[in-house]
């Protein structure tokens, strides 16, 4: 019974929405909002909605498409010139590069060496890297073109004086020497790259250049979204059913003595 009672309610309350919703509508007597007899008066200025709608949203339509046209054409515009921009300042300043390889305190970048706990950081361009044996050790020397040679230790067999709990590293000589191997490899690559560096950072720049003059495919896109804004401020259309629909919202108003909305 509740459940009934709550159901009719809710029917209720839902009738009396769609009746406020008609009579905003067609405003009037409650005979011009429901009565047959102004059933034609109705449709008549529910066609006329219908049809200035219907020309809208063809309109917005039109003017959505030419305005994500624009957006997506700026998009590849922005993101090409973008993606030269930042290959010019990678090439203007390469900085370390990505990390290469690591053995012990040394990390090697794709044009530096970095030496840890020192933390000091060689170029690649001219570098030479050697390995040297002794009993217990393998020495690393790096010799950068333009400073003195830096010694790494790296020891291949424990100190019978090292305290028995103390942890201490122990390199195989052949990681070392693939290692070595590894760096002067990158060095020869370092060279070849600052060879060719000018000459490629001059072709990054005027592509660049050429991107950014690139700007004929937008203009195009912004000039097709113009002319659809001009083609809907000027469509005969709307202006015809803008017309028609004033026409019945005047006619209902001489009817019921109430403007109807839009």
């Amino acid at each position: 019974m509740v459940e009934a009672v709550r159901v009719l309610l809710l029917l209720m309350v839902g009738a009396g929405i769609w009746a406020a919703w008609r009579r905003s509508l067609f405003p009037g007597t409650w005979a011009h909002t429901f009565h047959t007899a102004y059933a034609e008066e109705r449709a008549l200025l529910t066609q006329a909605r219908s049809e200035l709608r219907a020309v809208d949203k063809d309109q917005r339509r039109a003017y959505s498409e030419a305005d994500a046209k624009v957006g997506s054409v700026r998009g590849e515009y922005e993101q090409r010139v973008g993606k030269l921009k930042r290959e010019v300042v990678l090439l203007e300043d390469p900085g370390r590069g990505t990390e290469r390889g690591r053995l012990g305190g040394l990390v090697l970048y794709e044009h530096a060496v970095l030496i840890f706990p020192e933390g000091r950081q060689l170029p690649l361009a001219g570098l030479q890297a050697r390995v040297d044996r002794s009993e217990r050790d393998l020495w690393l020397y790096i010799h950068p073109a333009d400073d003195g040679p830096e010694l790494v230790r790296l020891p291949h067999r424990r100190d019978p004086a090292t305290a028995p709990d103390e942890i201490v590293e122990i390199f195989d000589e052949g990681q070392v020497r693939g290692f070595e191997m590894k760096i002067n490899a990158a060095a020869a690559a370092e060279k070849r790259f600052r060879d060719g560096l000018p000459a490629q950072l001059a072709q990054a720049r005027e592509e660049l250049a050429e991107a950014r003059k690139d700007t004929g495919p937008l203009k195009t896109a912004e000039q097709s979204r113009a002319d659809v804004m001009d083609r809907n401020r000027t469509d005969p259309r709307r202006k015809e059913a803008l017309a028609n629909l004033t026409a019945e919202r005047n006619a209902w108003q001489d009817l019921t003595g109430r403007r109807p909305p839009k």
